[in-house]
């Protein structure tokens, strides 16, 4: 896989950085910049633009993402298209969990649910099982405690907004559940007893 890197840059609003995609130069010689929708707070006054290689662990989540979408096995050589939107999405959700730091759901848990459960793995489809709901997320690290999830939908209860949708949580991981608890999910073939 070609070298990739994070471009970091000084938003117009003050404080903020924001995160694109960088290609290394083709054969003209072009850089080619990819934006995303993720952005952080900056307590530096830096101007430049700062490129950071992407790590062993943005390479694992995105190849482990484009596998969950492209089967990598049967082609030898598989060419992406980063303008294509899948490959952005993807590309988005290992920016936000390489530049936002996940944030605990604790005092917004459910109380456990019965049910038959399998093995978690990276990049599957769940819900999070919340006293405000249960919202489809996506699964982008784990560990023997805790999922790292991205939300696809925004928690909110009657009143408020609890967590917009791309929020990176931490969550325990017997308060993840199958897609098909998800609100947002039709539940095709799914069997809830």
């Amino acid at each position: 896989m070609q070298p990739l890197f994070w471009r970091i840059s000084r938003a117009e609003q003050q404080g903020i950085h924001v995160v694109s995609l960088l290609m290394p130069t083709s054969d003209n010689g072009e850089e080619t910049e990819f934006p995303t929708d993720v952005s952080f707070p900056s307590n530096t006054v830096e101007l430049a633009s700062r490129d950071l290689r992407w790590s062993d662990e943005d390479s694992e989540l995105f190849l482990d993402l484009v596998d969950r979408v492209i089967d990598l096995s049967s082609e030898s050589d598989v060419e992406l298209d980063l303008t294509d939107d899948v490959v952005q999405g993807i590309v988005q959700l290992v920016a936000l969990r390489r530049f936002q730091t996940p944030k605990p759901l604790d005092e917004w848990l459910a109380d456990d649910v019965i049910t038959e459960r399998e093995e978690l793995e990276i990049g599957d489809l769940v819900s999070l099982n919340t006293s405000a709901g249960t919202p489809m997320a996506i699964i982008v690290d784990l560990d023997s405690i805790d999922a790292t999830c991205i939300l696809l939908e925004e928690l909110r209860d009657e009143q408020q907004l609890i967590a917009p949708m791309h929020s990176v949580l931490m969550v325990n991981r017997l308060s993840v559940l199958p897609a098909a608890f998800a609100e947002g999910d039709l539940g095709d073939g799914a069997t809830i007893h």
